[in-house]
């Protein structure tokens, strides 16, 4: 009896030892958040670029002739890069697509703000590219002109936050 009752014990925990559980493999998304999403924003002073789920920061810095003072001129120009190719999470690639959506920006039909091409400027450039629709915006930045329109100061406003969360 006991050799009987220890060899249904062996088989009761060889056969408990043998059940597999099911592995359930979670559904993963078709593609990363944000990846069709291109922006290029171009400032007398910086240049952002997003790309890939990555941003990039390039600073410029002008230089001027010391011994000519009065010279409003550079006679150089430097660059930094201050953020190369920095990976984005999901959750900043949908706000930011979320943020490009809701402020307007994609349904300004005119392409150019400020100054007129040619006057004296400071020029500042938007481009996206989002689930296949394009918009470029030019501000040319004069006191004597408008203003730029209320969405691109938006689009403008949010890309230093999420330059300013980047880099800390």
């Amino acid at each position: 009896m006991k050799v009987m009752l220890s060899l249904l014990m062996v088989f009761f925990c060889f056969s408990l030892a043998a059940q597999v559980i099911p592995y359930q493999e979670l559904p993963t998304p078709a593609s990363k958040p944000g990846l069709d999403l291109v922006l290029e924003y171009t400032s007398p002073r910086d240049e952002v670029v997003i790309r890939n789920g990555k941003i990039t920061h390039i600073s410029k810095t002008y230089h001027y002739d010391e011994e000519r003072p009065y010279v409003a001129t550079p006679v150089g120009v430097s660059s930094r890069t201050i953020a190369n190719a920095t990976p984005l999470n999901g959750q900043q690639l949908n706000a930011f697509k979320e943020q490009i959506n809701s402020s307007g920006i994609m349904n300004l039909s005119q392409k150019s703000f400020g100054a007129p091409y040619g006057e004296r400027s400071y020029d500042y450039s938007l481009r996206i590219s989002m689930n296949g629709r394009q918009q470029e915006i030019v501000f040319r930045s004069n006191p004597g002109y408008s203003n730029a329109p209320y969405p691109f100061e938006l689009m403008k406003e949010y890309i230093w936050r999420l330059v300013a969360e980047v880099e800390r």
